[in-house]
């Protein structure tokens, strides 16, 4: 049909009139720059005035921010009057350009015919059309080469000693049932017999001490805990080893039994005698302290188990403990005779106890120190002059052991599974107090003692990456709550491994290809990596150079893909031809070709995982590296809108290429990409028939 020389003048003068239109707006908003810019505003005012531009925008459709339509209108309610006014100028100017746009894309500007034949083309080839892309497949966003770091520790393929291979497992017979027990350790060079030179003293007879009977009771000693200090003072008398100790059992009539502990150094009296005094105050890789526990376990042998003297002797000495009456009440206290004897070149200990679990707990406890046939120390899978490690099979149980001694964790002497911890030193009393209770370790004390080991300036470089390959069994990230301790150990020690003595020093270590260090990412995605033979790490290790889960396969996708029916996927084609069409004004300046050919991806904001945080959610751009690969669109939004919204919604969503919805950057880019989109349909006939025939195709599928 032709237009009517009326009607091509009506329309001539309508067209004219949107021109002189927007161009006043482009006036009016260079005059209110040039207003704002007389003003001085603060960095804050001014996001805040972008913030307010952003409304501007708002000309190709209703609601330009979906997302944040909220929170932007929230925050321009706290603006000062000045702004308020500026807000309602701009929202007055848009629904002007708004009004005019709904001409352009509904009114009947153009010949039927030429109206007819842009329809059936664009028709035609959006019904035969595909995507172009996989509408499955999000794109990766995020994703890194990771970090080149130079003169990184190459993480070597498997760690091992053959220290003390030759061990031998000691073969210690088992106690006879009428309580006989007779075993020497073999001795070997490791043995350090020391001979105190003898000093000449006075007997005393039955002198009594300040330690009453009722002091027995303040401390949860049990069998095993006497047994242990017992041995200890023989294990630190040989230079922390049993090897040459000799432990003897025999009944004794009515129930008893007579045990004999000897070792072979010799030491004078005062050690048996005074609190304080001992071999190993200062020895560090000793196991006793202060002499304590040699008085306590003999005090608990007193008390409970049944022994009526505790015999000591070395050298020319022998100290007789008992308990007797004390001189201020009538509770009972320790006392010791001192003797003199006949040389002896060795010392001994001697005691009767009725406890046969005592003798049990004797025999259990030769493996609780370092020995020459304790295996739990041969090969182990690292060691340096503070510690070692040794894996052992799954299920086979572990222990800590501190200057040779084990102790116990969890209140257990096997209390760690699978592994096997020996620190060659007593650690700092800050990091663990070795008191004379010694009470079981826990987490924390674990957590202490790895903080320490990664600051030791006597951990180089190369004993931190052999140390962490020892206790790869503990790399996984770990997400329930029954973590294993050596989980944690391994957390502290990755918490201070760049911290050397109160100063930073980076480690970084080539890792393999495929390990990976956590960053925030679902459950499944977690588990799709490990399924493909990813070894997901704790997310410490990313700070001594391992890759992030968000360097490998970049962001998590935020949706799950729904995929389009007939009607949908057209729609969705629709928009990509009309954003394509409006390249002349957008390609370069604000967009690359490519970022004009979007790639569209549908998800469902009702779905089970999407409607606890999408659920007011119309779209949401897909960003990388401020690079625009599309964006996501509700199925309902899709169904529901109209063609007008639809291209505004694909515009702010490229515009997010600039930043968050926020951002100045967003604010300014939407605007002007929104102002030059408009300028193109205004001034260019094609553009605008190609627009109004989208908009028809659209309508029609509704």
């Amino acid at each position: 049909m032709n237009i009517s020389p009326v009607n091509q003048r009506i329309v001539s003068q309508n067209f004219q009139a949107q021109k002189t239109k927007f161009k006043s707006v482009e006036a009016r908003e260079k005059e209110q720059d040039k207003n704002l810019s007389n003003k001085k505003y603060s960095r804050k005012d001014m996001q805040r005035l972008a913030a307010t531009t952003v409304l501007a925008g708002a000309v190709l459709g209703g609601g330009v921010i979906y997302l944040t339509k909220r929170p932007v209108l929230k925050n321009l309610r706290r603006n000062n009057e000045t702004l308020s006014n500026l807000n309602k100028k701009l929202k007055e100017e848009a629904q002007h350009l708004k009004d005019s746009l709904s001409d352009i894309f509904e009114g009947d500007l153009a010949p039927k015919e030429i109206r007819d034949k842009i329809f059936n083309e664009l028709k035609e080839k959006i019904e035969k059309c595909d995507y172009g892309y996989d509408i499955q497949t999000p794109p990766v966003t995020g994703k890194t080469l990771g970090k080149v770091i130079e003169n990184a520790i190459p993480l070597p393929s498997s760690v091992g000693t053959a220290n003390r291979i030759n061990m031998k497992e000691l073969d210690i017979p088992q106690i006879d049932i009428d309580g006989r027990f007779d075993f020497e350790l073999p001795m070997s060079d490791e043995v350090k017999i020391t001979h105190m030179k003898s000093a000449d003293f006075k007997p005393v007879k039955s002198q009594p001490t300040n330690i009453s009977e009722s002091y027995a009771d303040s401390v949860q000693w049990n069998n095993d805990k006497v047994a242990r200090d017992l041995l200890q003072n023989f294990f630190d008398g040989h230079g922390q080893t049993l090897d040459g100790v000799k432990l003897h059992f025999e009944p004794s009539g009515n129930g008893r039994y007579k045990v004999r502990i000897e070792g072979k150094s010799t030491y004078t009296p005062d050690k048996a005698v005074y609190i304080g005094e001992s071999t190993k105050r200062n020895d560090a890789r000793a196991a006793g302290n202060y002499g304590e526990g040699l008085k306590m376990a003999t005090l608990k042998l007193l008390k409970d188990g049944g022994a009526d003297n505790v015999r000591i002797a070395s050298d020319n000495w022998k100290v007789t403990y008992t308990l007797t009456e004390g001189n201020l009440s009538d509770k009972r206290v320790l006392a010791y005779s001192l003797d003199k004897t006949d040389k002896y070149n060795g010392n001994y200990m001697e005691f009767e106890t009725f406890d046969r679990e005592l003798l049990t707990s004797l025999r259990n406890t030769i493996n609780r120190f370092y020995n020459s046939g304790n295996t739990h120390f041969k090969c182990p899978d690292f060691e340096n002059e503070l510690i070692g490690i040794k894996n052992l099979p799954k299920g086979e149980k572990g222990g800590i052991y501190i200057a040779g001694q084990r102790f116990e964790f969890d209140g257990k002497y096997d209390g760690l599974d699978d592994i096997v911890l020996f620190i060659k030193e007593k650690p700092p009393a800050d990091v663990l107090d070795i008191s004379r209770d010694r009470t079981s370790l826990n987490e924390s004390n674990l957590e202490k003692i790895a903080s320490w080991l990664a600051k030791d300036k006597r951990f180089s470089s190369n004993d931190r990456v052999n140390f962490l390959k020892s206790l790869e069994n503990y790399w996984e990230a770990v997400f329930s709550l029954d973590k294993k301790p050596m989980d944690k150990f391994v957390e502290y020690f990755l918490l201070y491994i760049n911290w050397t003595c109160g100063e930073r020093k980076i480690i970084n270590i080539k890792f393999p290809e495929k390990y990976v260090a956590y960053s925030a990412a679902t459950p499944d995605v977690v588990h799709d990596l490990r399924s493909k033979g990813y070894k997901v790490c704790k997310s410490s290790f990313s700070d001594i150079g391992m890759p992030t889960i968000h360097d490998i396969i970049g962001d998590a996708r935020a949706h799950e893909v729904v995929i389009p029916n007939d009607v949908e996927k057209k729609k969705i084609l629709i928009i990509r031809e009309a954003v394509n069409k409006l390249s002349p004004s957008l390609k370069g300046k604000y967009f690359s070709e490519e970022e004009l050919n979007p790639k569209i991806y549908m998800f469902d904001r009702r779905s089970v995982k999407d409607r606890k945080l999408y659920s007011d959610c119309n779209a949401e751009a897909i960003v990388d590296k401020r690079v625009s690969k599309g964006f996501w669109i509700d199925k309902n939004y899709l169904n529901e809108t109209n063609f007008s919204d639809a291209l505004e919604t694909a515009l702010h969503e490229l515009s997010h290429k600039a930043g968050g919805d926020e951002s100045a950057e967003f604010s300014y880019m939407l605007t002007d990409v929104n102002k030059d989109a408009i300028g193109q349909l205004i001034n260019d006939v094609k553009s605008r028939n190609e627009m109004q025939a989208l908009n028809t195709l659209w309508e029609s599928l509704s």
